[in-house]
């Protein structure tokens, strides 16, 4: 037995009580570092980036028309491939052939400078609800453009279209493909 003094009386406590005071002190510390422990990878990752970001590319205010000999093109995409390397700018054609390209964002613009151009077609969104679409296996199935263009405009290596955009923009750009 050992002595503890308490005010001005001296009590005997048995040897096991100390010792397993000193058990459960040494279960709160563990308790505590394993709580820390837990927490730091929360506390590290809640202040840093989310990772690589894009650079934000310097753009200016590009719309116009596609059509292929006079008839609106619907439901295609525009790409717009800097030849100096920078981010493409994309944008895609409604019922009328009109469109804004984006690079950052819809249709925030195109990087001015020299692009090479590229025109695929898009099949429509889905009208089904989320989860709910229809699977097509059979590639003959799958839907048609209204209007077919020729594939050459699919790369842009055989294209042939290339487009300047100039430090002012470009409204009602007109794309003709014959």
């Amino acid at each position: 037995m050992a002595a503890i003094a308490v005010g001005f009386a001296v009590r005997p406590v048995p040897i096991q009580t100390h010792v397993s005071l000193m058990k459960v002190r040494d279960m709160q510390i563990e308790l505590r570092l394993a709580v820390i422990l837990l927490c730091l990878p929360i506390a590290v990752g809640c202040g840093s980036s989310p990772g690589p970001q894009a650079k934000v590319e310097k753009v200016v205010p590009v719309s116009g028309t596609l059509t292929y000999q006079g008839n609106p093109l619907e439901s295609y995409q525009i790409s717009f491939l800097p030849t100096d390397g920078r981010r493409p700018a994309i944008g895609t054609t409604d019922a009328a052939g009109k469109f804004a390209m984006g690079t950052n964002k819809v249709g925030d613009g195109a990087p001015p400078g020299t692009h090479k151009v590229t025109i695929v077609w898009l099949a429509p969104p889905s009208t089904d609800a989320p989860g709910q679409e229809t699977v097509i296996d059979d590639p003959a199935l799958l839907p048609k453009p209204k209007i077919q263009i020729p594939v050459k405009y699919s790369s842009a290596d055989t294209s042939g279209l290339t487009q300047e955009v100039p430090e002012r923009g470009l409204k009602d750009l007109k794309i003709e493909l014959q």
